[in-house]
Order: structure tokens, then sequence, then C-alpha cells
């Protein structure tokens, strides 16, 4: 007869007293172990949380007050908005303007007229190589 109500902590290492943990009382609670949960994160188990919890401490280090946060798009993007029809056309051209600076990645497979904060020098060669033009954006934006 299958005994059903017999909790799973007591099938391991049945007739021993200890249940394979050692001491009788390292059983009890989470004391063996050094807390619950995060408990020690910051004493005992430091090492732990700087393998495994990179974030763990808060930011570290500085960010640069100079540098500016410009956005990028690869040619690639573009081509793929004009394919896709996110990109509208005027006067049998398409028209994509951008406040950012374009790249040259990727090929540009239709003549555009794009405008953008700054250009690259191959993204220009592509976009000139295909019949589009393009045009740079003052940086208060228009």
């Amino acid at each position: 007869m299958v005994r059903s109500n017999r909790s799973k902590n007591k099938r391991r290492y049945p007739g021993t007293r200890s249940h394979g943990r050692g001491n009788t009382k390292k059983g009890r609670g989470s004391g063996c172990r050094g807390g619950v949960g995060r408990g020690g994160a910051r004493k005992h188990k430091k090492t732990y949380t700087n393998k495994y919890e990179k974030g763990f401490y808060g930011v570290q280090g500085f960010v640069s007050k100079t540098g500016s946060d410009v956005g990028v798009v690869n040619l690639s993007s573009i081509s793929r908005g004009i394919a896709g029809g996110t990109i509208g056309k005027k006067d049998d051209i398409y028209h994509f303007r951008f406040e950012g600076k374009v790249l040259g990645g990727g090929q540009l497979l239709y003549p555009a007229v794009i405008e953008a904060l700054s250009f690259s020098k191959k993204a220009v060669d592509k976009i000139e190589q295909v019949g589009g033009e393009a045009r740079n954006l003052e940086a208060g934006g228009q």
C-alpha cells in the first residue's frame, strides 16, 4: 500500500536522524545557509553577489556631461522603411526626415531626399549614387 500523506522532506534518508543535513540543528529554518533570499548579500554572501548580481550595489562610475546622445540610422533601415510603406512619397521621390545622424550601413535602393542633422561620408556617396539628395538640418529643428 502506498503512503500518500508523507511529507517530501521525510522521504530522503529514512531511518536517519538528520536526513542528510549533518547536525540535527542545521535543518531548522534557514540558519545553515546564511539567511533567506538576499540576506547577507553585502556581508557574507558578497562574493556571490559580485559574481551573479552585477547591478546589486547601484550605479558605479560617472557619465560625461559634455557628450550628447544623437540618434543614428543606417541606409538599410531607410530602404526597409521605403519598401514597407512607412516613408512617404512627394513629387515622385521619397522624403525622409531624421533628427540625428545617417550612417552608410547597407544600401539605399530608392532615390530619396534625406534630411538629417549630419551624414557620414559613405552615406552621402551612396545617397547621391542612386540619385537622391542629402540635406542638412539645423540643430534647432525646423
